[in-house]
């Protein structure tokens, strides 16, 4: 199983803000993996997922690193919703470019109704500079002058930080053009279901429905005693564990005769005789993908009716995931320095690593495990850690968590 995309090396800074309410930290999905320390600041749902909150004390998110560099080439996309406050909501927010000189500046103001969610872009070429807000381009202004820094303020200056939540803080050191912007923004409707890292489109396949994806699985029996002389029964519900999860994807498969009608088919069942599970990657949010390590136990029956033109048919695809409690995490090789991933944690319980490159870890347990997994290629990989989760601790890696619990 390779990597589903390439790897953008223009992308210097990537903050989804994807992480838990209480996170002290905002990890970095560029391969520079400059993570942001938080302080006071929250995570609450966003646009994508979650998005950071600041509510205007001294709340921040700090990136150590100098990420990129504001002489040169730069593209700057962000979705921000500004919080209503009891001092005055705030009715735009504004770009400031600093540049060397006495009181050497540019404001550019953006109009923005408060608690609702837009998209802010700046790019940087040469000397032009230009703005847009939900993809339509809004100002456009040609500065000789030494870019020194820059900000996005709110027009409330009864502090001195914001009141707002951002969502998927991208930076780039290159120029994007509005139709890069346009499919930044159309990046959160895009629902994608892939099969071993291959999108079931690309089989002639398509998934118009889904079940037990998020559902919780069934208990499995739990000791009970039921005593002749009381009420009802006393049921262990210290110890609960779960059946495996069944998924079920309503389907439909195009082909535009009756032969390549037959070889899709083919094709695309043969996929499930591997040995050894399928990995099923669903992309609700774009950068947190459901994950599941499954098999096909059923039969694909297939109804269709024979044509010489455009043959369509429909199908339910039953896949059971066999270890249903996971946690995910995502490690980027961008260089042979990078290539490995590192994982220590603490259990009594078997644990199954699946590391997203086709190699798996089985039963795994102990008092200090200190597993490392070295990629061979550059690319994004999605470790899936099955079993107990709930009963490691001491968990520690050089990946980013995605799931830690799902």
């Amino acid at each position: 199983m390779g990597t589903l995309q390439v790897l953008d090396s223009n992308l210097v800074l990537h903050l989804p803000f994807d992480e838990n309410t209480n996170s002290l930290i905002a990890y970095d999905y560029s391969i520079y993996r400059n993570d942001g320390q938080i302080v006071g600041a929250t995570f609450v749902a966003g646009k994508i997922g979650n998005a950071i909150k600041f509510n205007g004390g001294q709340n921040t998110c700090e990136i150590s690193q100098n990420v990129f560099d504001l002489s040169d080439e730069f593209s700057i996309f962000v979705w921000i919703n500004q919080n209503i406050i009891s001092a005055g909501s705030p009715k735009k927010i504004i770009w400031l470019l600093n540049f060397s000189g006495f009181e050497n500046y540019v404001e550019v103001p953006i109009q923005i109704k408060p608690e609702s969610w837009v998209s802010v872009a700046i790019t940087r070429s040469g000397t032009i500079f230009k703005f847009y807000v939900d993809g339509i381009l809004i100002k456009t202004i040609n500065h000789t002058g030494t870019l020194i820094g820059l900000s996005l303020n709110q027009d409330y200056y009864g502090g001195q930080y914001g009141h707002a939540q951002i969502d998927d803080f991208k930076i780039f050191n290159s120029l994007i053009s509005k139709t890069d912007i346009e499919e930044l923004m159309s990046e959160i409707k895009q629902i994608t279901y892939y099969i071993d890292g291959i999108d079931f489109k690309d089989y002639g396949v398509y998934v118009s429905d889904s079940e037990g994806i998020v559902n919780r699985p069934k208990l499995k029996n739990m000791a009970t005693v039921s005593w002749d002389n009381y009420h009802g029964e006393s049921v262990d519900l210290n110890h609960k564990f779960y059946e495996s999860r069944e998924i079920i994807l309503s389907c439909f498969i195009k082909a535009n005769s009756k032969s390549e009608f037959i070889s899709k088919v083919s094709y695309f069942e043969q996929i499930f005789d591997k040995t050894g599970t399928n990995r099923l990657m669903i992309y609700v949010n774009p950068y947190k993908p459901l994950i599941y390590e499954v098999y096909c136990k059923d039969e694909m029956a297939i109804l269709k009716k024979w044509s010489d033109d455009l043959m369509i048919g429909t199908f339910k695809l039953k896949l059971i995931e066999p270890e249903p409690v996971k946690r995910i995490l995502k490690y980027i090789r961008k260089d042979e320095a990078t290539k490995r991933c590192i994982i220590e944690f603490k259990t009594i319980k078997l644990v199954n690593i699946y590391w997203g490159d086709g190699t798996t870890v089985f039963d795994v347990s102990g008092e200090n495990v200190d597993l490392s997994h070295n990629y061979l290629k550059n690319g994004e990989y999605f470790i899936v850690l099955t079993g107990c989760i709930d009963e490691i601790t001491n968990f520690v890696t050089n990946a980013i968590i995605i799931w830690n619990k799902i």
